[in-house]
């Protein structure tokens, strides 16, 4: 029997654009199967936007705690879309979801007007700015 995380508590905004930005800045960077944009701040990583080009895809990662699939919803400025994030195969406390590399919602997500909200089942909402960072990643793997 799978686990359902408690509910986080968290303000409500009728617009998710109106939300505070979550803190810390995108990094870009080449890796071993692509390249990836990593958010954190500090010395904490909330998000990372990974481009697995041999297999055409885009992977979108979160850190979890906790065991299980997770829902995922990603909301921009056009359109949201849910995803069901899995557990990383790695033994790190990581769950992901992919799409593949020429699918328009990446689209949405590169273009949309300021942020990106990332919702996921038991954690706290990420408000992620649409930096160019996003669009570089799409664009090396396409």
């Amino acid at each position: 029997m799978q686990q359902v995380p408690p509910p986080v508590q968290q303000p409500r905004y009728a617009n998710y654009l109106d939300a505070p930005q979550t803190m810390g800045n995108w990094n870009y960077q080449r890796t071993n199967s692509g390249t990836q944009a990593v958010f954190r701040s500090a010395q904490t990583t909330h998000f990372a936007f990974n481009c697995y080009r041999s297999a055409g895809q885009i992977g979108f990662m979160r850190m979890s705690p906790g065991a299980g699939n997770r829902m995922m919803l990603i909301r921009t400025e056009t359109g949201s879309r849910q995803f069901t994030a899995s557990p990383s195969q790695t033994g790190q406390n990581v769950i992901t979801a992919r799409v593949s590399a020429n699918d328009p919602f990446l689209d949405a997500m590169a273009i949309t007007k300021g942020r990106v909200a990332i919702e996921t089942g038991g954690m706290q909402t990420l408000y992620l700015p649409a930096w160019p960072e996003l669009s570089r990643v799409i664009e090396d793997c396409r």
